[in-house]
Formats: C-alpha cells, structure tokens, sequence
C-alpha cells in the first residue's frame, strides 16, 4: 500500500512539473545547444541529422530504479534548425535495475507524419529494451521505431539495469514570449 502511495504522490509531484511554462532561457539554450554539438561531433549521427525532418532534444535526463524505475526529462523541438516547442518525456521501466543515471537524447524525425504524430502529443516510443551494467562515462544506445530514431548518451551516474520499458513525449508549442535567447 505504501508504494502505491508513494507512486501517486510521484505522479502528482511531476504533473505539476508539466503545467508550468518553461522558457527557453540563456541557461536552457546552453545546455541544449552543447547536447545538440555533442550529437553532431557524433559522424555516425551525421546521416540522421542530414535526413531528419525535425529532431528533439533533451540535454538532462534523469533514470533511477529499484525494481520498477522511472524517467524524467525536458526537451526542445527543432524543425529546419528553428525552435518550434517544448516536449516532456517521461519513461516507465520494469526488471531487474538499481541506481540513478543521468543522460541526454535526442530524437531524430523521419516523416513529415510521425513529426505530426509526435505533436499531437502523447507519443510513445514502445518496446525500448535497455541492458546497462555499471556504465560509467559516455556511451550512446540507439532506439528505432520506423520513422523516429532515438539516441542516448550516459553522461553519468550508475544503473545496474536490465528492463524493458515505454517511453511517453508530451509536445508543447512555444508561445510567443516563450523564446527569449
């Protein structure tokens, strides 16, 4: 019963987190402007960024588990290198794991449809499976769907992990005053 508690308190927490605008401020646009150099300095990315429609990036995640784990992260839409929206992800894992991790992500759109899809809001990336032992420095994991392709740099922190899991993205268009840098 108290995990069920603790789970609902969790949730509430982070649904309040959603709720409130986000502005792409100076220290927003540094960190995603670093994620996004990291990824490109990245040559067997190059093809994804050459090809891609759009792409989102998330500069901060973080993963933690005990059993069941979670994640959280904001993230930033770029279409034609232009800033279009926010996005919220949110992931949900199930197996054996252990620990806290930190990353960032970033999300390659290959259609014109799924980019649509993706801002209708509440995407899911499913069927994601991560087997991660003691990773420590950097390293990037790639996750495909058909038309989307995922890819996660570790930037810290140690998750003994090996789950299976969904991920849920939330799209956000910025307002007018949401942009600032």
């Amino acid at each position: 019963m108290t995990l069920i508690l603790r789970m609902w308190l969790l949730a509430l927490a982070l649904s309040g987190c959603v709720t409130q605008p986000m502005v792409y401020d100076e220290e927003r646009a540094a960190a995603t402007e670093a994620a996004i150099t990291a990824f490109q300095s990245r040559e067997e990315l190059t093809r994804f960024f050459d090809e891609a429609v759009a792409y989102a990036v998330f500069p901060g995640n973080w993963r933690a588990g005990s059993g069941f784990g979670g994640a959280f992260g904001n993230g930033w839409l770029f279409e034609g290198g232009e800033l279009t929206g926010r996005a919220l992800m949110v992931e949900a894992f199930v197996g054996p794991n252990l620990g806290v991790q930190s990353d960032r992500k970033i999300l390659f759109f290959r259609t014109a449809d799924v980019l649509n899809e993706f801002k209708r809001g509440r995407f899911e990336f499913t069927g994601q499976a991560n087997a991660a032992a003691a990773t420590w420095g950097r390293a990037v994991t790639p996750g495909y769907n058909p038309d989307v392709a995922m890819f996660v740099e570790v930037r810290g922190g140690l998750l003994l992990e090996a789950s299976v899991g969904t991920q849920r993205y939330d799209y956000f268009p910025l307002s007018s005053d949401a942009a600032t840098p």
